[in-house]
């Protein structure tokens, strides 16, 4: 099993690991460098940054920091290439003591004077073991020689001592997503009842139920919501067992509330009146088929929205204004409202038929719209389309406006994409060991209305494929994260050729529309996952647009670069 993410407790010296199942590892005791996986003692890079692979790292009340690592082997494997990276030219000893600067002083140890080691006794002590003198460079050491000197500064630096005191204690656990198939549903009430307890809950931001621990196995887990008379029912149940579970359930239960006019019309109904409505531009749109369906022209969707020049050129996730410029922006990340007019159905499109403005109300509060059908009867509420094609989309078009071609360097400055998902340790988005494109992605999902999960280690690009609460699809859809190799993660939009044109951040060290081909893989959030099929299954293809003509329609002016960062 690989571990995605670790904490510390320095009080109780013990390292909760977290693996993308969300299976949790509780490790304490032994040495350090046992609970850390790390036989190197590797510590972060002088900016604080997790180099080498690190999932996390801890703090020591005496000894400093150290990286903690995935695994024992990991922390092993990232040893070796740190003393090939770094060491390969010295001798056994000057590796360990430094090498001596003008003054004859010695820095950049391994294992220096300074950190109370006696690196000459230590250099004897790996020599002897591999039967060479500690003038030997690490280069002229074969691989099976290195890792025999491995092995004997494992042993002189204690990492196997303490064994008696280890102690681990692997906690499965059950993680639950309410979604209407598209989007979490953040502030739903459930009730969560495992074995005879039971406990009254919501759900958060990210429409999950707090994390359920499997602390004995073979207990009952059942999972109720509310029906639209108000009755709690089961909509979920299953025994603990020694496997993790991540799932989402899917409740379909639209509560929305509208205002609406007295039954009986005004005679003579007086002029109509719309108000704005937003409106996000979904793959396969055109401006003449919006028109029809709102009932509107395109000269008029044209007028409210001047900053579209072509009508023949509009692009997913661009928002606009139906019926007049100013709709307004939708709530970020809202519960549900009580006390709805109309429940349990899905959000209807807006009548087609004229309107009949009901009796002003007092100031200052704003004239609600009705429609009622041929102008007669019963009115219906006019409410906002529900779109649910990749809300994320928005977020990335909108940072890629703002941004407009800058370079990381600029970014950095007051958008640190690390820091804005609570990575403050990586300082900066610059720099080869700071790649951002997994914390650009996670940023979006992050800030999207409603709020999505984010993946452990949001700043490492492979780590999505192994969170799950995200999940692979065969076929790319719009807005979808496409994986490349191991290295980089985007968002599908468009195609040309064939190759995926992608909105990310890092490329060419900007947020920028680029063409990827070749080792792609494709992943939705879990939430998302049920529409993404839908979409799927309907042949919903993607546009056909290049990467240049995407960046000139978005502003963004593309600075050429070979390479970037990679995690």
């Amino acid at each position: 099993m690989e571990y995605l993410s670790a904490k510390y407790d320095v009080d109780t010296l013990t390292v909760d690991y977290v693996a993308g199942d969300g299976t949790h590892l509780l490790r304490t005791g032994g040495t350090a460098a046992w609970r850390f996986n790390n036989p190197g003692n590797l510590r972060p890079g002088r900016t604080g940054a997790l180099l080498y692979g690190a999932i996390g790292k801890a703090k020591t009340k005496s000894n400093g920091s150290f990286l903690i690592f995935s695994s024992y082997e990991e922390g092993r494997k990232q040893k070796k290439l740190l003393l090939r990276r770094k060491y390969n030219q010295r001798t056994i000893y000057t590796m360990l003591a430094g090498i001596p600067d003008a003054n004859g002083e010695l820095h950049d140890g391994y294992a220096p004077k300074s950190d109370k080691n006696d690196p000459v006794a230590y250099a004897q002590t790996l020599a002897d073991h591999i039967g060479l003198p500690t003038t030997t460079k690490i280069a002229d050491l074969t691989d099976a020689q290195l890792e025999s000197m491995m092995d004997a500064m494992e042993r002189k630096e204690g990492y196997h001592n303490q064994k008696d005191t280890r102690r681990e204690k692997v906690v499965p656990t059950t993680s639950i997503t309410v979604s209407d198939g598209a989007k979490p549903k953040p502030g739903l009430p459930a009730k969560v009842q495992v074995g005879n307890e039971e406990h009254e809950t919501t759900t958060d931001k990210q429409g999950r139920l707090p994390t359920i621990a499997h602390v004995q196995e073979g207990m009952s887990l059942a999972v109720m919501m509310k029906t639209l008379e108000g009755e709690w029912k089961k909509v979920y149940s299953a025994v603990l067992g020694a496997q993790s579970k991540t799932l989402a359930l899917v409740n379909p239960l639209e509560v929305f509330a509208a205002p609406t006019a007295p039954k009986k019309p005004l005679t003579p109904p007086p002029k109509a009146k719309r108000t704005p409505i937003r409106y996000v531009i979904e793959s396969g749109d055109t401006l003449a088929a919006i028109a029809k369906r709102f009932k509107t022209t395109v000269a008029a969707i044209r007028r409210d929205n001047p900053q579209i020049k072509d009508a023949a050129r509009i692009y997913p996730a661009q928002v606009i204004s139906i019926y007049g410029s100013g709709a307004p922006a939708p709530t970020r990340n809202a519960a549900p409202k009580p006390a709805p007019v109309q429940q349990g159905r899905k959000r209807p499109e807006p009548s087609s038929k004229p309107s009949a403005a009901p009796p002003a109300p007092t100031p200052p509060k704003p004239a609600p719209v009705t429609r009622s059908k041929e102008g007669q009867g019963a009115p219906l509420a006019l409410l906002m389309p529900d779109q649910k094609q990749a809300p994320w989309m928005q977020v990335a078009i909108a940072e890629a406006r703002k941004w407009g071609g800058k370079v990381e360097s600029e970014i950095t400055k007051t958008s640190n994409y690390h820091a804005l998902n609570g990575n403050g340790f990586l300082k900066s988005l610059s720099g080869t060991e700071n790649a951002w494109c997994g914390s650009f992605v996670n940023y979006c999902l992050k800030h999207a209305t409603p709020a999505y999960t984010t993946w452990k280690n949001s700043f490492r690009a492979r780590a999505v494929a192994l969170d799950a609460n995200f999940v692979e699809i065969t076929e790319p859809v719009f807005g979808a994260i496409l994986l490349v190799g191991t290295h980089h993660v985007c968002f599908v939009y468009a195609k040309s050729g064939s190759s995926y044109v992608c909105l990310g951040g890092n490329q060419s060290d900007q947020i920028n529309f680029s063409p990827f081909g070749k080792g792609v893989r494709f992943f939705v959030p879990l939430a998302y996952h049920a529409y993404a099929l839908e979409q799927i299954k309907k042949g919903g293809g993607l546009a056909e647009h290049t990467a240049a003509e995407l960046n000139t329609a978005f502003g963004i002016a593309v600075k050429k670069k070979k390479g970037n960062a990679t995690r």
